[in-house]
């Protein structure tokens, strides 16, 4: 079925050529770039840079599409996502890895928290 992204409603080829409205297709109000997304069928973590916390025990935590970091101390890590602020709070925190994509953290892990804007 082709999809047409810039209009708010699934056409199919049918529809087209009749002029037809499929009784059961409802409008929806998604911006231009969420229905991209949904033609393309991108994960949720792609298409909207979504931040993915992997907490392995109490000692370890990976943190995938962040922007920057906010605050660094060995009790409290703020960092910047996408999406808003995760706050690591814990001991001995320390960044053990880093790069653009990720970022790997140690310590006695207490509470992590993701404030959503």
């Amino acid at each position: 079925m082709p999809v047409n992204i810039f209009r708010k409603e699934y056409v199919t080829e049918r529809e087209k050529k009749t002029g037809e409205k499929h009784w059961g297709r409802k409008k929806t109000d998604n911006s231009v770039s969420e229905r991209f997304m949904t033609a393309m069928e991108l994960p949720g973590d792609l298409a909207y840079k979504a931040p993915i916390i992997t907490i392995t025990g109490p000692a370890q935590v990976l943190i995938e599409n962040y922007k920057s970091i906010l605050s660094y101390t060995t009790e409290k890590l703020v960092i910047v996502t996408y999406q808003g602020r995760v706050i690591l709070q814990g001991k001995n925190l320390e960044i053990f890895h880093y790069n653009v994509l990720e970022m790997e953290v140690k310590g006695r892990i207490t509470a992590v928290m993701l404030e959503c804007v």
